[in-house]
């Protein structure tokens, strides 16, 4: 849990707060209160992908493959970059991408929600629903793959436990000045 002493962590709130983290870590309803408690309006990047597509991203894995879906992942990141007073939700494999997370990053406050593998796994089921789900030793490699990149974020808050208001509390304070981002911020 991050620290609530010293200078403010964000001068001024920003124009987008970008939640990024592996699927399960709690983007979606996070990212849905923090976005009314700043009223700010909530994007999640892959329920746009999805309207976008006329598809679940499930059908746009296993129809078009992984690649078509970072290209369209990376078309919403562009459009969400040019958005204000928005709080984003980012795919999993967002952040993992150079262009994508430049765009994700660029005028925005961005938030790894740090979450452990056994909260994750306990959080997903394996229906077929998340297209990486399914295989436990997939998530496994991909969370390590993934891991070092989502350390760019410039905040890091653990979501593990507590209850999605009490992890939008914490990204709160980060925003309101309480706390303190992480000091290895974008290295």
């Amino acid at each position: 849990m991050l620290s609530s002493t010293g200078p403010p962590a964000v001068p001024e709130r920003p124009a987008r707060v970008v939640l990024v983290g592996f699927m399960g870590s709690g983007k979606t309803s996070v990212g849905r209160l923090l976005a009314r408690r700043l009223g700010y309006r909530f994007e999640d990047m892959d329920r746009r992908i999805e309207a976008r597509a006329g598809r679940p991203i499930a059908a746009i894995f296993r129809e078009d493959g992984e690649e078509a879906f970072r290209t369209m992942e990376l078309e919403e990141a562009r459009d969400v970059s040019g958005l204000e007073e928005r709080v984003v939700a980012a795919g999993g494999g967002a952040f993992a991408r150079p262009e994508t997370r430049a765009l994700l990053q660029k005028g925005a406050l961005t938030v790894w929600l740090r979450c452990d593998l056994d909260t994750l796994l306990a959080r997903i089921p394996p229906d077929g629903s998340r297209p990486l789900a399914g295989n436990r030793d997939i998530m496994r490699a991909l969370l390590a793959e993934r891991e070092p990149f989502y350390r760019m974020a410039d905040a890091a808050v653990d979501a593990s436990a507590g209850t999605p208001h009490e992890v939008a509390n914490r990204v709160l304070g980060l925003i309101e000045g309480r706390t303190r981002l992480k000091k290895s911020a974008r290295r």
